[in-house]
């Protein structure tokens, strides 16, 4: 049996899944109502009824930078998180086409980003109270001949690490697959890291700066190609 949940259901999607599809994009200007909308209704509908697409939630970025300006974001308002299930990351080239596709016919949108990856970590961290709850991602890549490091020291370290910060809530890695149609931008992060939070963006920036220095350490990680924002759900 196949489960969804449309972008307004809060609840997990109660089966396993083997690639989430990060879906970047923009409103054109003066035309953002319409394209939520149409975000929210006749395109998500459409998407839902690929057999692959096991669960869709829709994001917006928060005006907060909780970075306060050490690193760029990434240049798209707009974020669609789907959970797919397929046999080998090509299975998602006919989705990722009609993504395309849909985007091209409506007005209101600019052409979107689709990145495809992999979980390489167990979701760690306690329960949100709310749901769906806020999210900050982390794009991030490894030192140039230092990416196996990275990767390893991502999944089974820094995850865990950043739970310290009492904000957050769970943290979840996600490595980019071989197989992409990156659209209007190629997928620059090899690592992306999903954090569920419980409290606001101020409270992460608070957070930060109550931890004792030596509490973070980044090694292998290449800042000057770094990211991180916080979304909150599209309702």
């Amino acid at each position: 049996m196949n489960f969804k949940s449309t972008p307004n259901e809060a609840s997990e999607p109660p089966c396993q899944y083997s690639h989430l599809l990060f879906v970047l994009s923009n409103a054109r200007i003066g035309q953002e109502t319409s394209f939520v909308e149409w975000h929210r209704g006749s395109y998500s509908n459409e998407i839902s009824q690929f057999e692959s697409v096991i669960h869709i939630q829709h994001y917006e970025q928060h005006e907060v930078d909780i970075t306060e300006g050490r690193y760029p974001r990434v240049p798209f308002k707009f974020l669609g998180l789907y959970r797919l299930l397929l046999d080998g990351a090509e299975e998602a080239d006919a989705l990722i086409r009609r993504i395309n596709a849909l985007f091209a016919q409506q007005r209101a949108a600019h052409a979107p980003a689709t990145w495809l990856y992999y979980p390489v970590s167990e979701k760690v961290g306690r329960t949100p109270r709310s749901a769906p709850p806020m999210l900050t991602l982390a794009f991030a890549n490894g030192i140039p001949g230092r990416e196996g490091e990275f990767r390893e020291w991502y999944a089974t370290r820094h995850l865990r690490h950043a739970l310290k910060i009492p904000a957050l809530a769970t943290g979840q890695c996600f490595e980019q697959t071989r197989f992409q149609m990156t659209g209007a931008l190629d997928a620059l992060y090899n690592t992306i890291a999903i954090y569920e939070q419980v409290g606001s963006p101020e409270d992460i920036i608070r957070s930060f700066a109550s931890l004792p220095l030596g509490t973070f350490d980044f090694p292998a990680m290449d800042l000057t190609r770094f990211s991180e924002w916080v979304y909150r759900p599209l309702l």
